[in-house]
């Protein structure tokens, strides 16, 4: 309904101003009134997998810490090759500093080479039949029963544990880090291992080995993010070049580029 000085009760208009009022008075639109818009509320922004098999979108750094990572470790403890993918997502979903990868790298730097044996020994499958001597027959070269890439999770575990104030339990690690691949057991063995084989010396980790690991951790992910950017540009240059150029210029007409019709150029 209209609001019109005329129809208000409290007015204070003259009559002279009351008729001039109606005389310019132009009724308003007899269309209704469309409702307000309702505002559709924006759809719920899809929740982060956080299942235990997930693993994260791959970037560089993670990447490039975990190829180091391997490449410490012992070259002799499996005979399957390391998965780097596997040890990036450790490394993804553990989110820990640099200072704490590059001491986990110094305990992997550390070991001896007697440590694959121990670790195999202490890995093997258990025996389904009594034990009987056969030294024709006996295999030492029977595979673990564990992956390798356990080896750098629970060096990764001991980092964290020796520098952080609140660790992280044996089953956090498997169940969120570790991606449910191994047991707690098996990543207590494989820590157990590591101490025994560096005598329990973490202490003799100095900060100055740290901090030499970690610039070598930052510059082996500034060489992968080197990589990725030449890699992509490069990918970018070829799609360029695979992309059809049509151009038609004629004096005095319009000119047609990439698919699209530019104005006649002015006279």
């Amino acid at each position: 309904m209209d609001h019109s000085p005329a129809l208000s009760i409290t007015s204070d208009l003259t009559d002279e101003e009351l008729d001039q009022y109606f005389a310019s008075y132009v009724p308003l639109s007899n269309l209704p009134t469309p409702p307000p818009a309702k505002s559709v509320p924006a759809p719920p922004a899809p929740a982060l997998e956080l299942a235990a098999g997930h693993v994260p979108a791959r970037t560089p750094e993670p990447e490039a810490h975990a190829i180091y990572l391997a490449k410490l470790m012992p070259s002799n403890l499996s005979a399957q090759p390391t998965s780097i993918p596997t040890i990036t997502g450790f490394l993804s979903r553990a989110n820990l500093p640099v200072e704490i990868v590059a001491f986990a790298a110094c305990i992997l730097d550390a070991l001896s080479s007697r440590f694959a044996c121990s670790w195999r020994a202490a890995n093997l499958p258990p025996a389904t039949v009594p034990f009987t001597y056969a030294p024709l027959t006996v295999n030492v070269r029977q595979p673990p029963a564990v992956r390798a890439e356990i080896v750098v999770l629970a060096a990764l575990t001991l980092a964290h544990g020796w520098l952080e104030d609140r660790p992280r339990s044996a089953a956090h690690w498997t169940s969120i880090e570790g991606g449910s691949r191994f047991t707690s057991r098996e990543l207590e063995i494989s820590r157990a291992c590591i101490l025994r084989d560096v005598d329990y010396g973490l202490f003799r980790i100095t900060d100055d080995m740290v901090r030499r690991m970690a610039g070598d951790l930052q510059r082996a992910a500034g060489s992968s993010c080197a990589g990725v950017t030449a890699r992509q540009d490069s990918a970018a240059l070829m799609e360029e070049k695979k992309r059809p150029k049509l151009s038609l210029e004629m004096q005095g007409t319009a000119i047609w580029l990439y698919g699209l019709a530019t104005p006649e150029p002015s006279p």
